[in-house]
């Protein structure tokens, strides 16, 4: 019988990270492949992503809304585990796939750990400096198998006293779109109507532990921009709490030709858009995992990234240190390097491999804290 696999999606990150993955499960006829779309993908404000995920996977995605306006990330959490066990108590999978640190990733972990199913983690061993760091590593360990980044994140995976024949390098699946990708710049300002012939990009995330903080930093960060030299293409932010107040401010410089806001993109097209920018700054991880094998300059901003991996492709400041000169001198003594720590494009075909092995569907469902000498 096919193994039913349950995959989940609640952001546009991790659906580009996931499409991969799923192109290839979808592909192999041991497997029935349900997805699951919720999170910021049902929110209007964040561009309703959902109907990116039927364009690739078809009108049989199952999609719940489990918040509504100004919940904060418990009542998000209640919802996303309720909803999910009453899927889960329907189809009856064999295995839970997630990905990453959001509270959806965290109630899907719950929901399989909770009720003896199969689960899967991909991307988990990874550090930053925030809440998605907690998150990351209690879902972790709700999860049975890991499939991590890069060593380094295995070595913290296993330090968390977990079976290290289940942790499983496979890069980051959203290097096999990098890869790829040959959309041209052309059809994506096109698609998004971006008039500009040189820019930067801009993505900027709330940071839920900073965010008294929040409004101070953002109207600092738009004000660099403003009086920059730079056209900006400004992308829209998550959806973790704060992100009312970036989205305020945005739509205070909307008219300001020099910017243009977008709610959300299409990862082929991002892709496309990164790979002729002049520089991409903000906090978004874009900056840490795809930029760098682009080869293009990542001005990180403050501590939501924090102790990801260094690299001479980044530059980190302060939001207090924000200053152009800085920036435009490591841009033009920028010597790029397309080293990525995250694989060569071949997560996908990886993954698929671990999961044709006998061994893996005998994985124990009871887990056990493994000491490591």
């Amino acid at each position: 019988m096919k193994k039913k696999l349950l995959i989940i999606t609640g952001s546009r990150a991790d659906f580009g990270k996931l499409k991969t993955v799923i192109s290839k499960l979808k592909k192999n006829k041991k497997f029935k492949i349900y997805i699951v779309a919720t999170g910021m993908h049902l929110l209007r404000k964040y561009g309703y992503t959902y109907v990116e995920v039927i364009k690739f996977f078809g009108k049989k995605l199952i999609k719940f809304r489990n918040q509504k306006e100004n919940d904060d990330l418990n009542k998000i959490l209640i919802n996303t585990v309720e909803k999910l066990l009453n899927i889960v108590n329907k189809i009856k999978p064999d295995l839970i796939i997630y990905h990453g640190d959001r509270i959806e990733t965290l109630a899907a972990a719950l929901v399989g750990s909770l009720n003896h199913i199969l689960t899967a983690h991909i991307e988990g061993g990874e550090v930053s400096g925030t809440i998605d760091d907690t998150i990351r590593h209690a879902v972790t360990k709700l999860s049975h198998l890991h499939f991590v980044g890069n060593k380094k994140a295995a070595q913290r995976v296993i330090k968390m006293g977990e079976n290290e024949n289940k942790v499983f390098v496979i890069g980051s699946p959203d290097m096999d779109v990098l890869f790829k990708s040959n959309i041209k710049i052309k059809s994506t300002k096109n698609r998004y109507n971006i008039k500009f012939n040189d820019y930067a990009i801009l993505i900027w995330h709330p940071v839920t532990s900073e965010i008294k903080h929040l409004r101070h930093n953002t109207n600092k960060l738009l004000k660099f921009a403003k009086n920059s030299i730079d056209n900006f293409v400004i992308i829209f932010p998550n959806n973790d709490p704060g992100s009312q107040i970036i989205i305020d401010i945005f739509n205070k410089y909307k008219n300001l030709k020099k910017f243009r806001f977008i709610k959300s993109m299409r990862f082929e097209n991002f892709i496309s858009l990164l790979k002729n920018a002049k520089y991409i700054i903000g906090n978004s991880s874009a900056g840490i995992y795809e930029a760098p094998p682009l080869k293009i300059p990542t001005i990180n901003i403050g501590s939501r990234q924090n102790n990801r991996f260094i690299n001479r492709n980044i530059l980190n400041l302060d939001i207090r240190n924000l200053n152009y000169k800085k920036i435009n001198e490591f841009c033009k003594k920028f010597k790029p390097t397309s080293y990525s720590n995250y694989g060569k494009g071949k997560s996908a075909n990886l993954f698929l491999k671990i999961l044709n092995k006998k061994n893996f569907w005998l994985t124990s469902k009871q887990k056990f804290f493994y000491e490591k000498n």
